[in-house]
């Protein structure tokens, strides 16, 4: 395989993962914004943003790993 190709290849799979990963950043965020307004968490939601999270950090250690570029604004973990 090319080098080139092989570039192209790198570049596609990295804008997935930055992709999955803005992704979860949005739904953290819309987490917070509704464990804001309740009172009382309810253990679904305690869990829901236990696991998005733990995905988050596991994306975000792999775009790490692969140097992966972001060129997004916005981080809901360090909002």
């Amino acid at each position: 395989m090319s080098k080139r190709r092989s570039d192209k290849i790198k570049q596609a799979e990295d804008a997935k993962l930055m992709a999955a990963v803005e992704k979860i950043q949005q739904e953290i965020s819309l987490n917070k914004g509704l464990d804001n307004t309740t009172l009382d968490m309810s253990d679904d939601n305690i869990i829901t943003d236990k696991v998005l999270r733990a995905e988050y950090a596991f994306l975000y250690d792999e775009a790490r790993y692969r140097h992966a570029s972001y060129t997004g604004v916005t981080n809901a973990i360090s909002q």
